[in-house]
């Protein structure tokens, strides 16, 4: 799962190059602005009746937070980021760090972070891949 979190990571930071670092589950309170986190919710092997099909399916969470710039809204950044991340990896199908994704999609949902105080836009990724 490491490979295709960091191959996923890296394949977003070359798309979507100004949405600033990225962190593991949360983001540090001392973080530059825009920043984003990411999370494995679930990986689950797809099965046949035969067994393991060497097929997956990954549910990445990502988590993007803006503050307010002189023409958006903290809002309005993230959701433009978020919406940035999601036409680079909406359909996408191919090598992803090491990985043969089959294909992507992506849902895009809002959130408020109370320990900082900002807008969240949240991308959930569906990775469909081959297990090595």
């Amino acid at each position: 799962m490491t490979t295709l979190v960091e191959g996923l990571k890296s394949y977003r930071e070359t798309q979507v190059t100004d949405i600033g670092k990225g962190y593991p589950i949360e983001v540090p309170q001392d973080a530059a602005y825009p920043a984003w986190s990411y999370q494995v919710i679930d990986d689950e092997q797809m099965l046949s009746h035969g067994g393991g099909t060497k097929y997956a399916k990954a549910r990445v969470q990502i988590d993007i937070m803006a503050k307010e710039t002189a023409s958006l809204s903290g809002y309005g950044a993230a959701k433009g980021l978020a919406e940035q991340v999601r036409a680079a990896l909406d359909g996408f199908k191919g090598n992803m760090g090491g990985v043969a994704v089959k294909y992507c999609k992506t849902t895009i949902s809002d959130d408020w972070a109370e320990n900082h105080n900002l807008p969240v836009a949240s991308v959930d990724v569906i990775i469909h891949y081959k297990i090595q």
